[in-house]
């Protein structure tokens, strides 16, 4: 899949265990592995609409030891993806 460069989770993968919500790491690097290969550039979009959902993606942060950017509109995504590709303001 050398193509893809933008993977949209529409949430966060999680496991159940003993009642209690925990992040699906693996889950997780396998959804957004697809995104980035072979050296390109790529970015993954995760949806999240719950504060547990928002403390599961800080944990997968954390355990991966990478930054998670908050993005707070469509605009804000679009101006990452451009800079991602070195778009001019024009091209959009």
């Amino acid at each position: 899949m050398p193509q893809v460069d933008l993977v949209i989770n529409y949430d966060v993968p999680m496991i159940k265990k003993c009642g209690f919500y925990d992040p699906d790491f693996a889950n997780y690097m396998h959804r957004v592995g697809r995104t980035g290969r072979f050296g390109t550039d790529g970015l993954a979009l995760t949806i999240t609409s719950t504060e547990l959902e928002e403390e599961a993606m800080d944990l997968i942060a954390k355990h991966y030891a990478v930054d998670v950017a908050k993005l707070k509109s469509f605009d804000d995504l679009v101006k990452l993806y451009s800079e991602m590709r070195g778009a001019q303001k024009d091209d959009f």
